[in-house]
Parts: C-alpha cells; sequence; structure tokens
C-alpha cells in the first residue's frame, strides 16, 4: 500500500470519526435543550457488571452558587498521565502555575517512564517544580506507558487528597479555572459521590499541529498568557460534560477510596483501549455527572505514530 493510499484511509476513518462525534452531538443538544436551565445530569445506571451498565439522565442540582463560601481550602491532586506528549504537558503545567483567585492546594501528579523524549517529562517536573509547582511523579515501565490506566491506579491508591481530577497532559486551563472549580466543590458539589465531568474546547486538529511544528520555543519553558492563547486557537468542538472522559475525571478521595477501593478499575491490563479504564471508573461508583466549569482546552494532535514527540 503506498503513503497516499494510506493517508486516504486515514482521512476517510477520520471523517467517519467526525460524523459519528456530530451525530451524538446533535442528539445530546436536543436533550440539553428539554432542560429549562444549566443543571447536573447524572447517567449511567449503577450496575455491578460494566457490561450491563446502562445510561440514564435525570436532573440533581442546579449549577448556582451561594453567597457566603466555606473559607476552608481543599486540596485537589490533578493525576496526569504523560506519553511522548512533553511540550503540551509545558503548556498545561504553565495554566496551572497562572491559575489566579481563590485556588485549591495543588498537588500535581504525573505519571511517566524514564528516557522519554526531548525534553524527557522528569526534565519537564523538574523544571516546574522549580517555579513553584507541587510536583509528585509516578514512575511506570515502558511496558505500562502506553496505557494509563496502570499509572492511575498507583495514583488512586497513594493519593490523601480531598478530591482527585484525573485529566490528559494536552489540557490548557483559563486562569480562573480553579478558582471556579474550588468554590463549588466546597458548595453545590461537596455531597457528589458521582464521577464529575466537564465540557472542554478541544482545538482544531490541523491547526494545533502546524502550531507545534513551527513552534519556536526551547522546551521545557513557561508559556506565558497560555490560557489568552488558547482561547484564540479555533476550536473543533465542545464536549465532555454528558461523558465524563477520561480528560476530565473528577473525584471525590473519600469515594475513591471507599466505593473504589483505591482503584479506577481491576482490569488495568485491557490493552490498547485505555477508556475502558474511564468507564471502569464510571460504572465503579455508578455513574458520572455534567457539571459547568470555566474554560479547558484541548490542544489537540496527531494521532498516528506513537513515537512522534507532542
Amino acid at each position: 500500500m503506498t503513503r497516499q493510499e494510506r493517508i486516504a484511509i486515514r482521512a476517510e476513518r477520520v471523517k467517519a470519526r467526525d460524523i459519528r462525534i456530530k451525530e451524538r452531538q446533535e442528539r445530546q443538544e436536543r436533550e440539553k435543550q428539554e432542560l429549562e436551565k444549566k443543571e447536573l445530569i447524572l447517567s449511567d445506571n449503577n450496575e455491578n457488571n460494566e457490561a450491563d451498565a446502562t445510561d440514564q439522565s435525570t436532573v440533581i442540582i442546579s449549577n448556582e452558587l451561594p453567597e457566603i463560601i466555606p473559607s476552608e481550602k481543599i486540596t485537589l491532586e490533578i493525576c496526569i498521565h504523560c506519553f511522548r506528549n512533553q511540550r503540551r504537558l509545558t503548556w498545561m503545567l504553565s495554566s496551572i502555575l497562572q491559575q489566579k483567585g481563590e485556588i485549591p492546594n495543588i498537588i500535581v501528579n504525573i505519571s511517566h517512564t524514564d528516557n522519554d523524549g526531548t525534553p524527557t517529562t522528569e526534565e519537564v517536573c523538574n523544571f516546574f517544580r522549580d517555579k513553584g509547582l507541587n510536583i509528585k511523579e509516578t514512575k511506570v515501565t515502558e511496558k505500562e506507558v502506553s496505557n494509563r490506566a496502570f499509572a492511575r491506579n498507583i495514583q488512586s491508591t497513594e493519593t490523601t487528597a480531598d478530591w482527585i481530577l484525573f485529566a490528559d497532559s494536552d489540557m490548557v486551563y483559563s486562569e480562573y479555572f480553579f478558582d471556579d472549580l474550588h468554590k463549588k466543590l466546597k458548595t453545590i458539589l461537596k455531597d457528589i459521590e458521582l464521577v464529575m465531568g466537564a465540557d472542554r474546547y478541544s482545538l482544531n486538529d490541523q491547526f494545533c499541529i502546524e502550531y507545534f511544528e513551527k513552534d519556536k520555543n526551547v522546551y521545557p519553558c513557561i508559556i506565558e498568557n497560555v490560557g489568552k492563547i488558547a482561547a484564540e486557537f479555533p476550536v473543533k468542538r465542545k464536549c465532555g460534560s454528558g461523558i465524563a472522559p477520561g480528560n476530565f475525571q473528577l473525584i471525590s478521595g473519600k469515594v475513591l477510596k471507599g466505593k473504589c477501593k483505591g482503584k479506577i478499575t481491576d482490569r488495568p491490563g485491557d490493552h490498547w483501549r485505555r477508556t475502558k479504564g474511564d468507564r471502569a471508573l464510571r460504572v465503579r461508583v455508578g455513574g458520572r455527572v455534567g457539571i459547568v466549569t470555566k474554560e479547558q482546552y484541548h490542544l489537540n494532535h496527531d494521532r498516528g505514530d506513537s513515537s512522534i514527540q507532542r
């Protein structure tokens, strides 16, 4: 098969995927329009057998903050898995470093393997640790690194945080993202015992690919005003709150240690389909809820050769 033929086949697959995504988004939008105002959506019936789990939607709480917000700070651990994604990870960590407002006590737990690119993830961690971020590292083997469920199980077992956010390594958060989330976790979300998901702006694939191909930054580095830069990129789609996928899965530490027994899944070895771990966590806790947050942006990338440095 020639290179052009492979490219054509890939293009057809991407087109078919985009059609499926668009149809799903249209269906979700119709469902949301039936609600009188923005509210949280509960899905995924509580089933013991993952294969038998079903989806069900119902309104559970409004999105309005109370007038009085408790003053105490909570601890939030952001668990990130990085696999040859060090440049985009640099953007993500820059956005966490540049957060404003009343932010929680943030621990950033980054899982990776050794000697994984230029720069290495370890070098990125050391750079941002020196800049003031509280960074922990979770090391995995070369065999395990391609499946984030291995790392997330380790992170789940070891965390002592009040709340845990499982996130992708190519996200950028607007500057008041964690201020807003912190206030909600202390009030309207404090009793939620399900997995919480939130919409992200998934940025145009080709624009992001070309942007990073032309990027002259020497990594690791601080990307100044990173949230505002990402906000200017063209958007491909907005999605996530109705699914709670692995790029944003927020869960109470109490629930993770209790109901989940410190694990997101009992089958981390399901290969290569990493998203099985995402669904396993939703089913394990009995479902998901969609929440409204400040803007978060996904720096899209080529999904072909896994050796590509992103």
